[in-house]
């Protein structure tokens, strides 16, 4: 059954709609084996149970908690999963719930790069950008518009596109940038019922510079036009604005009244669709309330494996051993395992020092001096950091100034050099040299002796 409701909705795009077949299959797979190896048909029965519900019996909160169960389940496709969100954050704009819309409406732009479809993905942008714009985030907005004009598909997207973008002009009351991308979209609207909303946005932007004349002509069309209790409200205000200017009472009455019947199918939506925010925010905010029970339960049920088989095998390890020959032998491998353990940590330090002695050999051979750019800590950190870059770590966190860092580079790399070469490498006073030797040491709060044995010890950690 499931199979047939993706074949039809991706062959005619039709929603499978018999809600008593789905409901069965919920029914039927709803339960911890369905959701393990049955999760793609259950979460797809879902998602098409709640485009029923939302669509054809307008219960928008149980669809709601359709699309939920869907998104929990995780389809592997992930244009269902795009679907799924898709259709969360719809729910949400439809209740002007724009933050909460964005989170949905991000998700489902990610899921919908992942699949590869540009059509969903180029659309899901459009979404994101629109409900930025609503949250008045205008520069992130534009940036994913950007994004969005890399697109040219069909005249479906090129319309709203051209209508986001004059959205993102009107939110900041830039009008006459609004209305040239307005018009823009209405040339690639197929429908007239599909203008209705770009008319509402152009006669509201008429409406609020003050040409009445023509923002009540575009609301004449959205009355003729239009369903949708939103457009009409807007539309009648803009009508009953102009009636109040000609001093016609039986417009006024008349508009009045229609604009009360719309407002009331209005707020019959928005109660319905309100209905549906608190279970998605309970979703964001703790998208698995019962996994801490089949934590708690996996857990136990791991420990009790464990004590079984800690047990057995205890039991026929007591009924072999020996306790003279164990204590014996266990000495005997306490005793192999320090000297290993002590050969191993000689091996170790003696690689430790060969890879240093390679490491400072590799550099003589590069630089068989230090070059006079290195005066610059930065330059000569730039050309030594990945062979000294633990070095570099330790004197960079330490309260040295950069001239001081130098000197302790070169000391390890020219540990052949004399302090004069050093200093003359430094351009630093031969005579002042071992003082100067000595603040550093005393910055690093050690003997002016031990500072050669001090950074070599920091190269080899």
């Amino acid at each position: 059954m499931i199979a047939m409701a993706d074949s039809i909705d991706q062959t005619y795009h039709v929603i499978y709609d018999d809600t008593a077949a789905l409901g069965q299959t919920i029914r039927q797979l709803d339960n911890p084996f369905g959701r393990l190896f049955m999760r793609n048909t259950l979460g797809k029965a879902y998602y098409y149970m709640g485009r029923n519900l939302e669509d054809s019996y307008q219960q928008i909160a149980e669809a709601a908690e359709c699309y939920i169960e869907a998104d929990r389940l995780q389809i592997d496709d992930p244009i269902y999963r795009g679907r799924v969100n898709s259709c969360m954050g719809y729910l949400c704009a439809r209740n002007n719930s724009d933050s909460l819309a964005l989170v949905f409406y991000e998700r489902a732009s990610e899921h919908f790069q992942k699949s590869g479809n540009e059509w969903r993905y180029a659309q899901s942008l459009l979404d994101v950008s629109y409900h930025l714009t609503s949250l008045h985030r205008f520069i992130l907005a534009d940036s994913i518009l950007q994004m969005a004009y890399s697109y040219q598909l069909d005249s479906a997207y090129m319309a709203r596109l051209y209508e986001t973008k004059g959205l993102y002009f009107y939110e900041q009351q830039q009008y006459d940038s609004a209305l040239v991308y307005f018009y823009k979209g209405l040339d690639y609207w197929q429908g007239e019922i599909d203008k209705c909303f770009t008319y509402m946005k152009i006669m509201q932007i008429y409406d609020n510079t003050d040409n009445l004349p023509l923002a009540t002509s575009f609301a004449q069309l959205i009355i003729e036009r239009s369903t949708k209790p939103n457009h009409i409200v807007n539309a009648y205000y803009c009508l009953i604005q102009d009636a109040k200017l000609q001093n016609d009472i039986t417009k006024l009455s008349q508009y009045s009244r229609f604009r009360a019947d719309a407002n009331r199918l209005l707020l019959d939506n928005v109660k319905k669709c309100s209905e549906s925010i608190r279970p998605l925010e309970r979703y964001l905010s703790n998208p698995h309330p019962w996994r801490w029970v089949w934590i708690i339960i996996s857990i136990f049920a791991f420990i009790c494996i464990v004590l079984s088989i800690s047990i057995i095998l205890y039991r026929k390890y007591a009924t072999i051993r020996l306790q003279d020959v164990t204590a014996s032998l266990q000495e005997k491998i306490d005793d192999l395992s320090v000297c290993v353990h002590e050969q191993k940590l000689v091996q170790t330090d003696q690689q430790r020092q060969y890879d240093v002695d390679m490491c400072l050999s590799n550099i003589r051979a590069r630089y068989s001096k230090p070059c006079k750019q290195w005066s610059d800590y930065n330059l000569l950190k730039k050309d030594l950091c990945k062979e000294l870059d633990i070095l570099f770590s330790a004197l960079d966190n330490s309260e040295l100034r950069n001239r001081e860092k130098v000197f302790c580079i070169f000391m390890i790399v020219y540990s052949h050099c004399s302090l004069i070469e050093l200093a003359n490498y430094i351009n630093y006073s031969e005579k002042g040299i071992r003082n100067y030797k000595q603040r550093i040491a005393h910055k690093l709060k050690i003997p002016s002796a031990e500072l050669y044995d001090y950074l070599l010890r920091l190269l080899k950690s």
